[in-house]
């Protein structure tokens, strides 16, 4: 028998507890390095240093300068396909070093 007034979705459950425990910020960054290749696909992951979010901001480290400059005028784009995969709202500023 089930009672329906204690149903929830396990999504939101799993985010309650990240945000009451204060883990929900270091999730959502391992989320992003975890579907980074996924995401952007094997030729620029391979020349990805690494991939950093903190406070809404992600930085990118390349190791090509021209690919970096490249991928800096789409910074829009990438922001918009992460908050798109991971979470509405995730990335609101994308900076590239």
């Amino acid at each position: 028998m089930k009672r329906k007034d204690n149903e929830e979705q396990l999504g939101s459950v799993i985010d309650r507890l990240l945000k009451a425990y204060g883990l929900e910020d270091g999730y959502y960054a391992a989320a992003v390095i975890t579907h980074w290749e996924n995401m952007m696909g094997p030729a620029v992951a391979r020349r990805t240093k690494e991939v950093k979010l903190e406070n809404g901001k992600l930085t990118i480290y390349m190791d090509s300068a021209s690919l970096r400059q490249e991928l800096s005028y789409a910074k829009e784009k990438i922001a918009a396909r992460i908050n798109k995969e991971i979470m509405p709202g995730l990335v609101k500023e994308v900076e590239m070093r």
